[in-house]
């Protein structure tokens, strides 16, 4: 008798009472409405809310559009291929994430993680030929020679918002990923904050995973173009793509990086901006601003 009263016990523990069995009401729940922003925003990439309610939304080809849900109009207020550094174009390149300081209000400033356009090659329309594509391949001196034309970086800096635009003028660049350029795929590229004003953002491997046969992309090859083999890149401790990086932004632009990282400052073949490595795509996250927990979403 005994073994079946602990028995019931344990099944009563475990089996939630009917009120708690039932869904919560909540008075305001109306106010979560699913709202479209704009019906053609050519590749949308990511958007931030500002305080008084308007929504800045970014797009691959570098538009930048300000929705104000007051008049439902979405004017492109901002292109980033005009900007100074232009913007560079391939596959999955150009605008990836966007968002504003923790003190916006205060400071204006708005962080954009784009790839700027450098001198890398790119594709001449009309002719034909893929100028803009990486040799895949490394059989000759020609082709050794033209893969270091598509080293690049992707960049993250922070403009002033003035007048309902980025003002070019006042940009401040933070950080440089390094970036294979020529050849597919995964950029990463989301930017968020946590309840301590720490920086978090989403870095890709930089990795073109098609040709492993469903494997890990793990070519080492030497004559293979470097960006099929991502234990250069997320499994490198000494690199900053394929992680999600962590760091406090001073107020000249420049950085630190908060104690908890992966890698402490000066440690050997590291750097400390990882907060979290071995990603292959960790295109989108969460940051709970209460207890600092970080939620991932890698493709």
């Amino acid at each position: 008798m005994t073994r079946h009263l602990i028995a019931a016990l344990a099944v009563a523990a475990v089996l939630p009472s009917a009120a708690a069995a039932q869904v919560p009401q909540f008075p305001d729940q109306s106010r979560f409405q699913k709202v479209t922003l704009n019906d053609r925003p050519g590749e949308p990439m990511s958007l931030a809310v500002l305080p008084d309610g308007r929504v800045l939304h970014a797009a691959r080809t570098g538009e930048i559009r300000l929705h104000d849900p007051r008049t439902g109009t979405n004017n492109v207020v901002t292109d980033m291929k005009e900007s100074p550094n232009g913007l560079y174009q391939h596959d999955e390149e150009g605008v990836q994430g966007i968002a504003i300081d923790p003190a916006f209000e205060d400071n204006r400033w708005v962080y954009v993680y784009y790839a700027p356009a450098l001198d890398t090659p790119s594709d001449e329309i009309g002719t034909g030929i893929n100028e803009g594509d990486a040799p895949e391949n490394l059989t000759t001196d020609a082709e050794r020679e033209r893969l270091k034309l598509f080293d690049g970086y992707t960049l993250l800096s922070r403009f002033k918002f003035r007048n309902n635009k980025l003002d070019f003028d006042s940009e401040q660049e933070i950080l440089r990923v390094p970036a294979s350029r020529g050849i597919c795929c995964h950029v990463g590229g989301q930017i968020d904050f946590d309840g301590a004003g720490n920086l978090y953002l989403s870095t890709g491997d930089d990795t073109n995973p098609f040709q492993s046969s469903g494997y890990s992309p793990l070519d080492d090859r030497p004559d293979r173009n470097p960006a099929f083999d991502a234990r250069r890149t997320s499994g490198n401790t000494n690199d900053l793509r394929g992680k999600l990086l962590r760091i406090k932004v001073l107020e000249d632009g420049s950085y630190i990086t908060p104690a908890g990282n992966l890698f402490r400052p000066g440690q050997a073949k590291t750097r400390p901006e990882i907060y979290a490595m071995g990603f292959r795509n960790p295109f989108r996250f969460a940051v709970n601003k209460v207890n600092g927990h970080v939620y991932v979403r890698s493709e």
